[in-house]
């Protein structure tokens, strides 16, 4: 019981991302206040031997959003995760 409570008191918890999915109007109210733009929490976008010919590597996989909404950089890193072990699993 003492330590559910000191951990309540030291950090809260993330948000859940229903709370962030859909875009409302614009992301800060006055420039004033963001003075300069974060560094993105995800660091590689393209992974794999890019330089390979087709023959080699044949399979390519796209993240595409048929809605407009807000994704989160821990579910982007997490997709990627995925489809890198699905790629390797399956094209080796």
């Amino acid at each position: 019981f003492e330590h559910q409570q000191r951990s309540r008191t030291n950090a809260m918890g993330r948000r859940p991302a229903r709370c962030y999915r859909q875009i409302k109007g614009k992301p800060y109210p006055k420039s004033r206040y963001c003075r300069g733009v974060p560094d993105p929490k995800i660091r590689i976008y393209d992974v794999g031997m890019k330089k390979k010919g087709v023959d080699e590597f044949p399979f390519c996989v796209h993240l595409v959003s048929w809605e407009k909404e807000n994704v989160s950089s821990e579910a982007l890193e997490a997709a990627r995760i995925a489809c890198n072990k699905y790629m390797v699993k399956s094209a080796g």
